[in-house]
């Protein structure tokens, strides 16, 4: 290893106490083992901005990515000492719902609306959006409503208010599906009446300009990067609020409220530059604070292609998932199928089915940098195909499980003894076969390490990565390290029955990092 300078540093190691100490510490932690037990003055108050779905529009691919990797972000952080506040931050305010508002009056019906709310307001909106390009004073109805709606118009803040409620109820559904959770749901419509002061206060900077006889205000500022000027609007020429002034606002409101040490929202690249822009006008509005203190102000992930919700090309998340999880089901009822040998109720192996296609979504989700871009098309063929695909989740479940099974066998006899001696698991012969227990004590004991980078880094690839090679060793070992072999003495099926109960919490704590549920049988 190497110093901070660079320098190498060489030290010698026990290897079977080193192995005897990473095991007992694994068997005292059990699921907390890896996590973080006390960073003192280090520990950070850390608000995370994630998923954040426009109201009335139901739930497609990209709304999972900033979802699972708002998750597994939290974990990380969690799990290496900080205090975390998981925040959904609802679009449910601004021209977006005066163009839905607008298509309802002429498209919206309410026996659609109750069969299935989403998927009809969703249609609404990709109708208005077709007729606004062929018609410009469309567009001005939806602004007049956006205005109404900021004035208080009570027949469209009550169909808002229904909107917002329908949305949420949906959403929360998914969310459960997805092993999600949020401490706040919050929205834009939080914060729309607090424009004027966050206009007022840039105003006392001198930042604000107004180019017109209109309501249009612009924030000006030279980037502090660049050195280039900025235009920013803060409010359109109608009077009403903008996403920008909106997110200003919640971010001050937020500081207030929650008195945290670092925000961060986990957005697509596509946003990179309104990001840009908020940080700066905070930092302008209130250059003592720290708003991202040990963490990226905003996480971008790679730009999804071919989604395009005005125009209704998405792909829905319910269908991918109900799509995923047949074609899981038909494989699993398959004779031949290896990873579902005992006969089961029909409804477990559906909802193992469920289990494993969301698992197989969130890990080949989560297998790569966050900042490269995602062709869709390319990964739900690599999804519908995952018999041919290297590092999916399906041989990593199979992995848990299988360890499962060998662990509750009542035929073993075994409980589980940390202080198991180690020095059968430890040869002078260097093949790669008897390398195989210290090469995977060393991989169970670098989680907390990998957790540590994670969170640097702001990217849980780290995890996939280390979860890839935790199961290639697992599965090596497994093979050769055979404990119900009766030529062993009860002192060598106790080291390899120790080692096999670790690696397999290891794998347990790891996967839940990344918001996957670890299978007990596939």
């Amino acid at each position: 290893m190497s110093d901070h300078k660079g320098q190498e540093i060489h030290f010698m190691v026990n290897p079977q106490k080193f192995m005897q100490e990473v095991l007992k510490e694994v068997c005292r932690r059990r699921d907390q083992y890896g996590k973080t037990e006390n960073i003192g003055s280090k520990k950070l108050k850390i608000l995370v901005d994630f998923s954040s779905p426009n109201i009335a529009k139901e739930f497609h691919e990209g709304h999972l990515r900033s979802s699972v990797i708002g998750n597994s972000l939290c974990n990380l952080y969690q799990a290496a000492g900080h205090d975390v506040l998981r925040v959904n931050y609802l679009g449910d305010w601004g021209t977006q719902f005066g163009v839905l508002l607008s298509g309802y009056e002429r498209f919206g019906d309410e026996t659609s609306l109750e069969s299935n709310a989403l998927a009809h307001l969703s249609d609404v909106y990709v109708r208005a959006n077709k007729e606004i390009k062929n018609d410009p004073t469309l567009t001005a109805r939806a602004s007049e409503i956006n205005r109404h709606l900021e004035q208080g118009n009570q027949e469209y803040l009550k169909l808002w208010q229904k909107f917002r409620e329908i949305s949420i109820s949906e959403y929360k559904k998914l969310y459960k599906m997805l092993g999600v959770e949020f401490d706040v749901y919050e929205g834009e419509s939080m914060y729309y009446n607090k424009s004027t002061e966050v206009i007022d206060r840039l105003e006392e900077k001198g930042c604000i300009e107004r180019p017109d006889s209109t309501d249009l205000v612009l924030a000006v500022y030279q980037c502090p990067k660049t050195g280039s000027r900025r235009e920013v609007v803060l409010q359109k020429q109608d009077g009403t609020s903008v996403y920008i002034t909106r997110d200003i606002a919640g971010a001050l409101e937020r500081k207030k409220r929650y008195g945290m040490d670092a925000l961060q929202y986990v957005v697509d690249q596509r946003q990179d530059g309104h990001f840009t822009n908020l940080l700066n006008l905070l930092n302008i509005m209130e250059p003592s604070q720290s708003w991202s203190k040990g963490v990226d102000f905003y996480r971008s992930f790679g730009q999804i292609e071919g989604l395009s919700t005005r125009e209704g090309k998405v792909l829905l998340l319910r269908d991918i998932i109900e799509d995923l999880s047949n074609a899981m089901l038909e494989s699993m009822q398959q004779h031949d199928h290896k990873y579902s040998k005992e006969d089961c109720d029909p409804a477990e192996l559906q909802q193992r089915a469920l289990t494993m296609a969301i698992s197989h979504l969130i890990y080949t989700d989560l297998r790569s940098n966050h900042n490269r871009p995602y062709k869709w098309k390319t990964e739900l063929e690599n999804v519908r195909s995952w018999k041919r695909r290297k590092g999916n989740v399906i041989p990593v479940q199979y992995c848990h499980a299988r360890l499962c099974q060998l662990l509750e066998n009542s035929a073993l006899e075994l409980t589980v003894n940390p202080d198991a001696s180690m020095k059968h698991l430890i040869s002078s012969d260097q093949t790669s076969v008897s390398a195989l227990p210290l090469q995977l004590v060393s991989q169970i004991a670098r989680l907390e390490d990998v957790i540590h980078e994670g969170v640097n880094q702001s990217q849980s690839y780290c995890i996939h990565h280390y979860i890839e090679h935790l199961v290639a060793l697992i599965g090596k070992a497994y093979k050769n390290y055979i404990v119900n072999d009766k030529s062993l003495t009860l002192e060598e099926m106790e080291a390899r029955y120790l080692l096999f109960f670790c690696a397999r919490q290891t794998l347990s704590n790891a996967l839940k990092l990344l918001g996957i549920p670890p299978m007990k049988k596939v």
